[in-house]
């Protein structure tokens, strides 16, 4: 990818700037020791991948599976009241108007992993709901199911052996956004984008490599991507870390509304026949399976700026090993909420848009705000005076980097905005005024999303 033609102003001391990096740089300053690629493998260690059209065509029906029966769950979830029994389900994990659950029953059952890719949902589909109790039971029945099911697991790894099941992990809740934001926040199609969304979400493995991509996005489907995974993570000083192969997708369907509908999903597979990935002795190979959805809701006839969206997600991780799977599950569960900040990344996405858009034309920056002028000696907004008392009492403000006019630091916010330079990821404290992040809000996701095909 070509480096980004964005200009980074310089703001404060160099020790600001945080660089992500992948296993083949280095990290910066505030990103500690360790944080990023403690399981590092060689530059060159994995092996090229070769997929057939058959092999490609199963698992994009993998993907496509894998979401169908997300949408069941959700459709039982929602047909259940939205509610958990507290007897089955422990909330582990609450972000504004989200919960994150782990399930207490699947902790306890023990017996073989089943081999097929999927669970049978019909009994949820076509439950009685005569009473709410009968609803929760069966909706946790669907959700166990299909939390302790093997996607495609490592055959070897699983075989006939007997082990505890994996609990699952339930996320439900609201957030202000689109559907289309959420996809644009977790599009990672390339490994700088990988970086570039762990700089704002911090939800990548330590390790994490694309080792081909099966469907990438175009003007057409510009939130579609799936692609094959691999990465090591660990877990603590005292347990063994695990690597994971695994499909990564996103993309854009319809609910059962006939609503958009966004997506983002993380799915074990087995490609043994094809691939032989190096592992060292003390590494396991962990299985996952997760998958987002978020759909528009709550839109205000009257105030068509005003949008959020309802998340449903479900999960499970095996790690097998040393690690408690109640204690994996509730760490898989805090992660994963912080997909709830996916609206924030689409955020910075669109921000770097209107950044690109300024330095190509500064006049394109300030073209829709019109009305307000200020000396270089007033906020443009309050017109407070900017003399070096107001500043100390106000907080230090600037010069908006996209419009250029200058704001007091009340009518101002600094924001870390992340930019892709050749192999590296850096991310800088910017300062914005709020109504220019009030303009990248209700920019189209999908404009962007378009945009940044050529980024």
């Amino acid at each position: 990818m070509a480096a980004s033609s964005l200009r980074l102003p310089c703001f404060g001391p160099p020790s600001k700037l945080v660089t992500y990096t992948n296993s083949k740089a280095h990290t910066h300053t505030q990103v500690q020791a360790g944080d990023m690629g403690k399981f590092k493998l060689p530059e060159g260690s994995l092996p090229a991948l070769h997929l057939t059209p058959e092999r490609e065509a199963a698992l994009v029906a993998e993907v496509e599976a894998v979401v169908h029966h997300t949408l069941e769950l959700r459709g039982a979830f929602a047909a259940g009241g939205r509610q958990l029994d507290k007897d089955a389900w422990k909330l582990v994990k609450t972000k504004d108007d989200v919960r994150a659950y782990r399930s207490r029953r699947a902790l306890h059952g023990t017996g073989p992993m089943p081999s097929g890719s999927h669970a049978d949902t019909s009994d949820v589909l076509s439950s009685s709901s005569s009473s709410n109790s009968q609803t929760h039971r069966t909706t946790i029945n669907k959700l166990t199911s299909i939390a302790s099911s093997s996607s495609s697991g490592d055959g070897e790894h699983r075989g006939s052996r007997k082990t505890a099941r994996p609990p699952a992990v339930v996320i439900s809740g609201t957030v202000d956004g689109t559907a289309e934001d959420a996809v644009l926040g977790m599009l990672a199609d390339t490994e700088q984008r990988s970086m570039m969304r762990n700089s704002y979400l911090g939800t990548e493995l330590e390790d994490a490599r694309l080792l081909a991509t099966i469907r990438g996005p175009t003007v057409e489907d510009p939130f579609r991507f799936i692609g094959l995974k691999w990465g090591l993570q660990s877990y603590g000083r005292f347990s063994q870390p695990r690597d994971f192969l695994f499909l990564e997708a996103t993309g854009i369907t319809k609910d059962a509304r006939g609503q958009p509908l966004s997506y983002g999903l993380r799915q074990s597979v087995d490609l043994s026949d094809v691939l032989t990935l190096p592992r060292p002795s003390d590494v396991l190979r962990g299985q996952m399976s997760a998958c987002q959805t978020f759909s528009n809701s709550g839109i205000p006839a009257t105030d068509t700026r005003h949008h959020s969206v309802e998340i449903f997600s479900r999960a499970f991780l095996e790690l097998d090993g040393d690690v408690p799977v109640n204690v994996a599950a509730t760490a898989y569960a805090e992660k994963l909420m912080a997909l709830v900040n996916a609206m924030d990344c689409a955020h910075a996405y669109k921000l770097t848009w209107l950044l690109k858009q300024a330095n190509r034309n500064p006049r394109a920056g300030a073209s829709s705000i019109q009305g307000r002028s200020g000396a270089a000696s007033h906020c443009a907004n309050c017109t407070r005076g900017l003399n070096k008392l107001s500043n100390l009492l106000l907080q230090r403000g600037g010069s908006c980097q996209i419009c250029r006019r200058v704001f007091c630091g009340k009518c101002s916010v600094n924001k870390k905005i992340s930019v892709g330079i050749g192999s590296e990821v850096l991310q800088k404290s910017m300062l914005f005024c709020l109504e220019c992040l009030l303009e990248a809000k209700h920019i189209s996701a999908r404009d962007v999303a378009v945009d940044m095909l050529n980024w």
